[in-house]
């Protein structure tokens, strides 16, 4: 099997990258992207971390979910099992970046983009696992993709690559789920998604229980005509995590939909970096984005709405709201439109507040205890995020999520 460095468009494609990361090295807070970036302290003071060399590793079946579904484990950067259910196999395609890379060696330097980034820079010429991913039809099934992370990468850098195509007229639910046995690890995650005409992807992301590691994942996803991108995040004991997206809405009557719920505490870190690019007529996003701070935590949230001056009759939607429960914690939100169509519909809002004291108010009168009562208040405040996932399983899977997450 060739490696990634025998492939010569992809060491090519390598090399500019590492170059241009060279050139500009980590991001500082002189950058204005980067100003609130939690990232920052944990690379300026990790530099020299060594790179992992994935390999086969033992997979934890305890964290498996117990509902029917499709399966990709991932260990420390490396697929090590697939397993799909009844004709769910036929319609899909499933190979590691590697051998994507082999076979369409041509078509690379979409993947390799983005390069004025750079933590993107540095995955591209570093990242040496991954997987590609292509759907062909609609699936029965969800698929649930386990990012396993065991202590093998303790105190090193991992960077992986991952390419997902969904088909014309394809339907799917791919729910990443992310386990951290690991510490001090700096994690790099750089995922192309293409949605084709007419497909609908639905893709969930469950970060939880990940008290000492650094993690950067990077998304691109674009988006065809009449096609639609529906995403959630909830986050719960994380360390230090930037979640970035870039979304472009390619063709008419593109959509897409991103959700985002969290909640942290004590010197937890979590960056949300969003930017949607609408680039024809009759498109649509939505963001909707709820946090609750507590302790020493920080939440940084910026969104940026693009409208080109050919995207007549864009509708663009932004919302983003946090509640503070102490006086240490903090949350940055900087929502952005840059408009160039004036055929538009196009919002943002943002506010910060602590715990409403005529809720809690209304509830202790009622004989509820102050402590069930604030948790009530928690509960319903972020449940009105997990209300707008459409697909009802991950919907009640989420709502439990958050229930437990809270008792």
């Amino acid at each position: 099997m060739n490696t990634i460095t025998d492939i010569k468009e992809v060491s090519e494609l390598r090399a500019l990258s590492l170059n241009l990361f060279n050139k500009h090295g980590y991001p500082t807070k002189r950058d204005e992207d980067w100003k609130q970036s939690p990232l920052n302290n944990f690379l300026q003071d990790n530099k020299q971390l060594e790179i992992y060399k994935t390999n086969n590793d033992s997979i934890n079946e305890e964290v498996f979910e117990n509902f029917k579904h499709n399966k990709i484990i991932i260990v420390n950067g490396l697929v090590q099992k697939t397993d799909f259910i009844g004709k769910d196999k036929d319609k899909l395609i499933i190979t590691t970046i590697n051998e994507y890379y082999k076979k369409n060696n041509k078509h690379l330097s979409k993947l390799f983009s983005n390069k004025k980034n750079p933590l993107v820079a540095a995955n591209n010429a570093l990242a040496t696992s991954g997987l590609y991913l292509e759907i062909k039809d609609n699936l029965d099934l969800p698929i649930i993709i386990y990012h396993q992370y065991n202590s093998k990468i303790d105190q090193k850098q991992l960077h992986q690559k991952n390419y997902i195509l969904i088909n014309k007229n394809s339907k799917a639910s791919v729910f990443e789920k992310f386990t951290n046995e690991n510490k001090k690890t700096f994690i790099s995650i750089n995922t192309n998604i293409d949605v084709e005409q007419n497909s609908h992807i639905k893709n969930y992301i469950l970060n939880t229980n990940n008290t000492e590691n650094c993690i950067y994942r990077f998304k691109k996803v674009n988006i065809a005509a009449s096609a639609n991108y529906e995403s959630f995040i909830f986050s719960n004991i994380v360390k230090t995590i930037r979640d970035e997206v870039e979304i472009n809405l390619n063709q008419s009557l593109a959509e897409c939909y991103l959700y985002y719920t969290q909640f942290l505490k004590n010197n937890e870190d979590h960056e949300i970096k969003v930017k949607i690019n609408h680039l024809a007529e009759n498109t649509q996003s939505y963001q909707f984005s709820k946090s609750i701070i507590d302790g020493t935590a920080k939440g940084v949230y910026q969104g940026k709405i693009f409208v080109d001056q050919i995207a007549q009759k864009t509708n663009g939607y932004q919302l983003i709201k946090s509640v503070l429960l102490s006086d240490q914690c903090t949350f940055h939100s900087k929502p952005e439109l840059e408009i160039y169509a004036d055929d538009v519909k196009c919002s943002h809002g943002s506010s910060s507040t602590s715990l409403n004291k005529d809720e809690l108010f209304y509830l202790m009168a009622r004989g509820i205890p102050e402590v069930q009562a604030k948790r009530l208040i928690v509960q319903g405040f972020l449940s009105e995020v997990v209300e707008k996932i459409s697909d009802e399983n991950f919907k009640n899977y989420f709502l439990k999520k958050t229930e437990d997450m809270l008792s």
